[in-house]
């Protein structure tokens, strides 16, 4: 009976040629494989293990990158854009929904905005945050970011504002600034053009 890859057939046959074709790229191209088949070890093969690191090595240096990271990122990237671009948006919010909450319900709707926070009030009390219902809509202002001017805008039943300013968000490197209209249309000025004189 004839043995070899040229004598079978069936599904070992594409497994066998595979191997030849490594086999014969380990003897052109000196590349070492894994142990040729029977278990004995393929021609030019160290005896010993090939060299690396271990886990415990790779954890520790993930670590080290990690501790390092940690420490000199907010060095090179600064986050007072991020939370002044945040702020600004949900002053954006607050207006729009002191807004809204006017038209909808026909009570009258403030945007209250302080030294330290800006609220959405209806009869001087803080409505509900639509995102946190057990919660007051009451925003801090983070460290070092402004709102001015600090005022009250009062929306009544449709939509229309008592007042037309320009809300100024400052902080470190960052300004916006949130336009509220005579019509009740609040936009920010630097996504849709610039504010008015």
């Amino acid at each position: 009976m004839q043995t070899g890859p040229a004598a079978r057939t069936g599904p070992f046959f594409f497994g066998d040629l595979v191997m030849t074709v490594f086999e014969d790229l380990e003897t052109f191209h000196g590349v070492h494989g894994r142990p040729a088949t029977g278990g004995a070890r393929c021609q030019g093969c160290p005896d010993t293990a090939m060299a690396g690191y271990t886990l415990l090595e790779l954890v520790a240096i993930l670590i080290i990158v990690g501790i390092l990271a940690a420490v000199l990122a907010p060095r090179f990237i600064g986050t007072s854009g991020f939370t002044g671009q945040t702020t600004a948006d949900k002053l954006l919010a607050a207006a729009r929904y002191a807004e809204t909450l006017a038209q909808n319900q026909g009570v009258t709707t403030s945007l209250a905005v302080g030294a330290n926070s800006f609220s959405v009030t209806q009869n001087g009390v803080a409505v509900a945050n639509p995102t946190l219902q057990s919660a007051s809509f009451v925003v801090p202002l983070p460290a070092g970011v402004t709102i001015t001017p600090q005022t009250t805008v009062n929306f009544v039943r449709p939509g229309i504002p008592s007042a037309a300013p320009t809300f100024t968000v400052a902080g470190a490197g960052f300004t916006a600034r949130i336009y509220v209209t005579t019509t009740g249309y609040v936009y920010e000025c630097a996504s849709q053009g610039p504010c008015p004189p």
